[in-house]
């Protein structure tokens, strides 16, 4: 497969955990475009229902990844309706803001739990499935802020930072099942969740992006279909950086 045709997902099941919204939503309705059938989930069924009306032509499933048994009834699910999972996304995240010496270490478990161990937990469940099915493609959001200092941004920034790691162990280990694990570290990209940060923050991120604006949900989209396609084949171990130039300087 060469060309525009290699970027399809044809034939291929994708699971994207924070599928519901801001760069997850993006990445669905391009999976959904690029001919996958995606499973979506937000933290409630009636979320989850609610927002895969809303995309349209995705399937939507109650899930708190932070709970490894809704995590296992999750794939379980998945396995049962479409056979199991070609094609991982973990997008599901929240954001928190706390200078060193002022966070809590509750809040350190917390960003640690949900966003550590969720994308571990969903990658174990999808692993024997992808492995079965002759190989597969994980994709976990990371962060630029996982990549490198940013004052005020510890519990977050630490937690994206695990999964940078996680990303190289699980790509050397499950290689030689066909599974390519990769990351995507979006900028300051125009969300819900960016949006609490305030104009004043927001102005001094921007300030060290070379483009000089946030980026949109759905410039993800291109990326993460690249990572989890043909089209991405010899690419396993990475973490792309998707940031106006941000990581450039």
């Amino acid at each position: 497969m060469s060309g525009v045709d290699a970027f399809r997902l044809d034939g291929k099941v994708a699971v994207i955990t924070g599928g519901s919204r801001g760069i997850g939503r993006s990445i669905a309705e391009a999976f959904r475009d690029a001919g996958a059938e995606v499973w979506i989930t937000s933290r409630s069924a009636e979320s989850a229902a609610e927002h895969a009306e809303a995309i349209g032509g995705v399937r939507g499933v109650g899930c708190d990844v932070s709970d490894a048994s809704q995590v296992e009834a999750l794939f379980a699910q998945v396995a049962e309706a479409s056979g199991g999972t070609d094609v991982l996304v973990c997008a599901a995240g929240l954001s928190s803001a706390a200078k060193a010496a002022e966070v809590s270490l509750d809040e350190m478990r917390r960003m640690h739990e949900l966003h550590v161990l969720g994308s571990l937990a969903c990658a174990q469940a999808a692993y024997p499935q992808m492995k079965e099915r002759g190989g597969g493609a994980v994709l976990l959001v990371a962060s630029v802020w996982g990549l490198g200092g940013q004052p005020g941004t510890l519990p977050y920034g630490v937690a994206k930072a695990g999964l940078v790691h996680a990303v190289k162990v699980m790509a050397i280990e499950w290689a030689r099942h066909g599974i390519r694990v990769n990351g995507l570290a979006p900028g300051f990209i125009e969300t819900d969740m960016t949006a609490e940060v305030g104009p004043e923050i927001k102005d001094k991120l921007l300030s060290r992006v070379p483009m000089r604006r946030g980026g949109r949900p759905d410039e993800m989209a291109g990326p993460a279909l690249l990572l989890c396609s043909e089209a991405g084949s010899y690419v396993t171990g990475q973490v792309l950086a998707a940031d106006g130039g941000e990581r450039a300087r």
